[in-house]
């Protein structure tokens, strides 16, 4: 079927070892099936990569892809997603990302950007409309995520440009290097960074001045703006535009979700006070600084010279994982390690769980000074925390060893595994279990590794439902039953949404799933309803799932608690709480129709996957 509206039907192909160039388009059947976005990537990356791909080598395959979404200006519209095989995990690897570049790659012409192969020399790829080049960036190779951004800009004669690019943990490899666009948004777990890093590709610079094609744009135009009425009223965009992320952590301190100490400490009420706000927002004298389209702007702008910064400032997770996880409550510490982070392209969560384990293994003697060059990994200490990104970043001492990530660490000290608190290989995100039931799957059954946002169920503890699917009530945060439930429900939401591109925040912010469809419906000229748009979302986690499935995983052995996130606190908000992990996976995998974590036939063929269908059940 012939494309309607919302998308150009185009991806943009970049073999980086033949320097070729070329397009590829896709019909209406396809954007139906899989939305755009990490929906797109999913596909792509599926048909292409295999178990025996490296992810640091030239077969992997990169993809940046936009949605539905992008030909608009409607607030949660800056987004855009990024996938590949991740070289941290060895399995699904995706991230979501703000800033400006999902928006400039629709006005150019494009959908997608798939790139393979790898370069001889370090490149950039530069799109200006319909026209796509390879650059020298070799003068670039070696400084920072901001620097390169304005280089470029200044290379390509476009203030305007949106730059994507790596810094030098990305070129290092680190296998948690993310990718900063725009000096302040980043594509931030899963070490898309490494992968860009191992292709020398150093960025990609994206301008365009196109119109996207939108079906019925006064039907948009009349639904959006009821919608975004209701957002500018809501409690959740003032607070966002007023603290930022940072907001959560006082709050999250005294329920019991914040991590503290390696996830060991019960509670933490001064320290969070002095990282959390209003503290933060007073001290730091920060303004919002927003992606394309957003009416919260929740990344901050530090404006107090004395807490220099060229990048954004520390957000939630950032705070709560270099922060509270290492009791660090020096908010210059944290401000110049966060800054130091997004210069070398580096996830602050991933970072924050890395060194949660090494301050640990330094306390009980598995790590001494000597390991650390002199450094020592002290709980609170901000000069350690400074020290030892710079040192990751540029693998030097130690670093090499911490830029591999928990499993590498815990293979070197086997005695140290109760300190890596991760599934899947990837560092737990700053959401306690124990303080919110509904993150048990998000925490160790999301397809890219641990991940608090492949699903966020605890929306449904916090009161944001989605009555159009049947959850129409607030759930009890320490109720077990009905989590596994709705934890597939959300988890297939979230891809959903992570395919319109779409910024979930905005579903905190009075946007319920009926209007979202309404407007992916006026953009597209679509009719689907919110329980279509639930089996899109079913339809790529089932894939990403396979996907792990065909690289090893074997969902009983890696969809497993962190063993000190099944031991209660003794006091604060969660006092004396564990969720019964095990019965929720069960009531999870039940839900999806897994089998013991394997899809079956039936919910493969009825969701359209009959090669994945082929592939796992040969009778």
């Amino acid at each position: 079927m012939t494309l309607r509206r919302g998308y150009w039907g185009k991806t943009l192909w970049v073999n980086l070892t033949t320097r070729e160039i070329s397009t590829k388009t896709f019909d209406e059947d396809f954007a139906r099936k899989y939305l755009g976005g990490v929906g797109f990537a999913t596909k792509i990356i599926s048909d292409s990569v295999t178990r025996e791909t490296d992810p640091l080598g030239p077969d992997n395959v990169l993809v940046f892809a936009t949605g539905p979404y992008q030909a608009t200006n409607v607030a949660s519209a800056g987004r855009c997603s990024a996938a590949a095989k991740s070289p941290l995990t060895g399995y699904w690897g995706e991230a979501s990302c703000g800033g400006h570049i999902g928006t400039e790659l629709k006005r150019a012409g494009l959908d997608a950007i798939v790139v393979t192969g790898r370069a001889e020399t370090p490149v950039y790829l530069r799109i200006n409309d319909d026209k796509a080049e390879l650059g020298d960036a070799s003068k670039f190779w070696g400084t920072g995520t901001a620097e390169t951004a304005d280089a470029l800009k200044e290379a390509v004669g476009d203030t305007r440009a949106s730059v994507a690019a790596i810094g030098p943990a990305g070129e290092s490899l680190v296998r948690y290097a993310c990718i900063l666009n725009d000096k302040h948004a980043a594509f931030g777990r899963c070490g898309l960074g490494a992968v860009m890093g191992s292709k020398k590709l150093k960025a990609v610079v994206v301008r365009g001045t196109l119109k996207p094609p939108v079906a019925n744009p006064e039907l948009l135009k009349d639904i959006y703006k009821d919608v975004r009425k209701n957002i500018m009223e809501a409690t959740f965009t003032k607070t966002n535009r007023e603290h930022g992320q940072v907001a959560s952590i006082v709050p999250r301190e005294i329920i019991g979700v914040l991590p503290i100490k390696n996830w060991a400490q019960d509670s933490w009420p001064e320290g969070a006070k002095q990282i959390g706000a209003p503290r933060f927002t007073d001290e730091l004298k920060t303004k919002s600084w927003a992606c394309a389209y957003c009416v919260m702007g929740c990344h901050r702008r530090i404006t107090n010279p004395q807490y220099k910064s060229e990048t954004a400032g520390p957000e939630y997770e950032t705070a709560a994982m270099i922060g509270s996880n290492l009791l660090i409550d020096d908010l210059h510490a944290i401000v110049q390690a966060n800054d130091l982070c997004n210069q070398h392209g580096m996830d602050t969560i991933e970072l924050g769980a890395v060194l949660g384990w090494a301050f640990e293994c330094y306390e009980n003697g598995l790590i001494t000074k000597e390991d650390t060059d002199g450094v020592e990994l002290t709980w609170g200490n901000g000069e350690a925390l400074v020290a030892m990104v710079n040192k990751i970043a540029k693998r030097r001492g130690i670093g090499d060893l911490l830029a591999e990530g928990l499993r590498p660490c815990v293979e070197k000290i086997p005695e140290s595994k109760p300190y890596a608190i991760e599934a899947m290989g990837q560092g737990v995100g700053a959401h306690d279990p124990r303080g919110f039931f509904a993150e048990v799957i998000t925490t160790i059954a999301s397809t890219r590794g641990s991940c608090h946002l492949h699903g966020f169920a605890e929306a449904v503890e916090l009161g944001v439902l989605l009555p159009e699917l049947g959850i129409a009530e607030k759930m009890d945060r320490f109720e077990w039953r009905q989590k596994g439930y709705v934890s597939a429900i959300y988890q297939d939401i979230m891809q959903f949404w992570n395919s319109l591109t779409w910024c979930f925040f905005y579903s905190f912010s009075n946007v319920p799933l009926i209007d979202q469809v309404n407007l992916l419906n006026a953009i597209t000229g679509w009719d689907i309803t919110p329980e279509e748009a639930q089996e899109i979302g079913e339809r790529i986690v089932c894939m990403q799932h396979c996907f792990n499935l065909r690289m090893g995983l074997v969902p009983e052995r890696e969809n497993v608690m962190p063993q000190r996130l099944t031991v209660p606190h003794k006091d604060g908000g969660a006092a004396g709480k564990v969720p019964p992990w095990q019965k929720i996976l069960k009531e999870y995998w039940e839900t999806k129709d897994w089998a013991n974590g394997i899809p079956t036939r039936r919910k493969l063929v009825h969701l359209g996957l009959e090669g994945f269908a082929k592939e796992f059940h040969r009778q």
